[in-house]
């Protein structure tokens, strides 16, 4: 695999350039509830993990503050990025990064979630013969 850019070979990202924002409780679900990371994992899309709704927000504002820079260092390179679930604050964390809220879903099941996140586009750090760099 080579780059478009430069020619030069690359890895491939084990995580296809797929990386969503989840929710805590899809990632320590209660026992009936939905396993966000098993999902992730057999779809090929890495995870960003939000911080746990009972954070106070003297802790959750800087944790989000980082998932946004994060999320914008991803955006910049092309990778897709969806949000799994809700996180009050996220919203205002992205936009200070100029990022808006990616597309999401509040799964109520694996299934919705696996058909969500099959359906979703190749994203742009995909070129037509590999990733782009």
């Amino acid at each position: 695999m080579r780059t478009v850019q430069t020619g030069v070979p690359v890895a491939r990202d084990a995580r296809s350039f797929r990386v969503a924002l989840v929710a805590d409780r899809y990632v320590n679900p209660p026992p009936d509830g939905t396993d966000g990371l098993a999902v992730a994992a057999d779809t090929g899309w890495g995870v960003l993990q939000l911080p746990a709704e009972d954070y106070p927000a003297s802790l959750a504002g800087p944790l989000l503050a980082e998932v946004a820079e994060q999320a914008e260092e991803f955006r910049r390179h092309g990778y897709d990025l969806v949000l799994v679930g809700e996180r009050d604050g996220l919203a205002e964390a992205l936009a200070q990064v100029g990022l808006a809220l990616p597309d999401s879903i509040v799964p109520g099941s694996a299934a919705e979630l696996s058909t969500f996140l099959r359906a979703r586009p190749a994203p742009a750090a995909i070129g037509p013969s590999g990733p782009v760099r």
